[in-house]
């Protein structure tokens, strides 16, 4: 009984119906024959490890044979193999525990039986240069993804000077193509004027094109310039309409700038429930911004009666990123104890890390903590010291006369023993804010 002869059409059959042992049946012969188009699907199928066990060693051998005819998707998958080094970083992996034990006793018996088991080796390690060749020679065959990346070698100067001219002309090849990461990277070039003249109109254009195939950060860069008249008329509606379709994809930035949107009623009507919505979406993904505005929300009743537990959360949340705001407003909640216990102590140490970052606002407020004699914080000396180095970081008017005489006040109680303590305080201070408000 003969075997029946291999058909690439029917392999193909067997992988679309995802039978992949039945698509490496008739692509392996193909491939072994020097087909090409088998063997580039050898390579994807081995990187996949779809009928075959994953190995991107032989990935790579299938890659390098198309590759080496000419086919423009194998040279650019062998390219991102090298760029990636793949199966070369795998060092958990069986075959390579195995190898490096054995290696320690016979490293010739290691070898010999490695090149049994993985002929064509356990991967290829990172190659900029062979990375660049490949995708260059697929680039210069066409390939729309191929050439975005030559663009991005060009960005980055990997394996070449750096030169964002040549990688203008890279993305403008791939954007022509209608390639939208391509169209997104070149209207960035020209928002920004980099490689080529700013040109906002250009930029415009090419967001358009790419926020138009549904392209998630070009919607978002499109949607602040509409926001913001930046090269366009101010247009909020337009804004909304495109942070609507990529906070709907799922991009926290674009969920949180929509938020606010409706909460100054801005190209939508006015409505807390959608901030709350989009709000809470955001910060639910991490973003900072959105949970500061969770807790003014809650804190300030703008969605239903405030809810001081709940802000604290959302507080806590964007304090500990960092967010000078959120660490005011969760300091001053905690040491004042609204909507629930005070904590003086903990609302201290926030407010003397949003200190740390030069807020003159907790500066104030930790100078009148330490100045009120009904607080359990009353500190003469400290509350001198944050009144003085409140005024300082405060911008000179009213309010900052206003802090100058209160020190001078309260520096009139001191002893000489406590203005020079102050003293050393503020030069402390002045080499390094983080250490003294953790103090």
């Amino acid at each position: 009984m003969t075997s029946k002869k291999p058909d690439f059409q029917r392999g193909l059959a067997a992988f679309e119906a995802e039978d992949y042992a039945g698509a490496v049946a008739d692509w392996l012969p193909l491939a072994e024959r020097g087909d090409a188009e088998a063997q580039y699907r050898m390579g994807q199928l081995y990187a996949r490890g779809q009928g075959v066990v994953r190995d991107f060693g032989d990935a790579a051998h299938w890659f390098r044979k198309a590759a080496e005819q000419g086919h423009t998707e194998a040279q650019f998958s062998l390219g991102l193999c090298y760029a990636n080094g793949e199966g070369a970083a795998q060092d958990n992996a069986l075959p390579v525990r195995w190898y490096k034990t054995v290696a320690k006793v016979s490293p010739s018996a290691a070898e010999a039986n490695l090149a049994l088991l993985y002929p064509n080796g356990l991967g290829i390690g990172p190659d900029i240069a062979q990375a660049l060749h490949w995708c260059r020679l697929a680039a210069e065959g066409g390939h729309a993804e191929a050439q975005h990346h030559v663009g991005l070698f060009h960005a980055f100067g990997q394996g070449v000077p750096q030169d964002l001219a040549a990688a203008a002309d890279w993305y403008r090849k791939a954007a022509e193509q209608g390639y939208a990461v391509a169209q997104h990277a070149l209207a960035s070039l020209y928002a920004n004027g980099q490689g080529v003249e700013r040109d906002l109109d250009q930029a415009v254009a090419w967001y358009g094109r790419a926020a138009g195939q549904g392209y998630v950060n070009s919607q978002l860069a499109l949607a602040i310039m509409h926001e913001h008249g930046t090269g366009v008329e101010v247009d909020p509606a337009r804004a909304a309409d495109l942070y609507r379709q990529a906070a709907e994809q799922g991009h926290p930035v674009a969920q949180v700038n929509l938020g606010l949107l409706y909460a100054r009623g801005h190209g939508v009507p006015k409505d807390y429930s959608e901030t709350l919505k989009w709000c809470r979406r955001s910060a639910e993904q991490g973003n900072v911004n959105a949970q500061f505005n969770l807790g003014l929300i809650h804190s300030n009743g703008l969605a239903g009666p405030p809810d001081y537990t709940e802000a604290a959360v959302w507080y806590r949340k964007a304090a500990a990123q960092g967010n000078v705001g959120a660490q005011v407003n969760l300091g001053l909640m905690l040491a004042h104890g609204w909507g629930g216990r005070p904590d003086l102590v903990e609302g201290v140490d926030w407010l003397r890390k949003a200190a740390a970052q030069g807020h003159s606002g907790a500066m104030t407020n930790l100078g009148a903590l330490y100045a009120s004699r009904d607080s359990k914080a009353y500190n003469p000396v400290q509350a001198y010291v944050w009144t003085i180095m409140a005024a300082a970081a405060t911008q000179p008017g009213p309010e900052r006369e206003g802090l100058e005489a209160k020190a001078h006040e309260l520096g009139a109680d001191l002893s000489s023993e406590d203005r020079h303590k102050a003293q050393v305080v503020m030069e402390e201070w002045k080499k390094n804010p983080k250490s003294v408000a953790m103090a």
